[in-house]
């Protein structure tokens, strides 16, 4: 029993401690790690604004009342799968603010606020 504890506590401090390489670097810089957790950060609160801005877009190229309203259910469904693409992608960058990236995982890195 005691060495299956210490096996497993040497097997789980093994993994957590080994370094990520990306570009030949073993850690990130701690401004890079702020930046991930930032963005990560960022990506999970203001995720949902991507419902309200697709719609908008969706619905404002119609012509007629029933084209802008086809936009809408449309925009609906664009922003709730963008929805959960930014969500997803800033809960990955929450959970591995630690690992160097050469680029984020969602373009653009923040929500549309205006």
């Amino acid at each position: 029993m005691k060495k299956s504890i210490a096996m497993a506590v040497l097997f789980s401090t093994a993994i957590v401690a080994t370094p990520a390489f990306a570009d030949g670097e073993a850690t990130a810089s701690g401004t890079e790690q702020i930046k991930n957790v930032k963005s990560g950060a960022r990506n999970v609160s203001t995720g949902w604004v991507e419902v309200m801005d697709s719609t908008h877009q969706e619905a404002s190229k119609g012509k007629t009342a029933g084209e802008q309203l086809t936009g809408v259910a449309a925009g609906g469904a664009i922003g709730v799968r963008r929805t959960i693409h930014r969500m997803g992608a800033g809960a990955i960058d929450l959970l591995t603010f630690w690992i160097p990236k050469k680029q984020p995982l969602i373009t653009p890195e923040k929500a549309r606020l205006q």
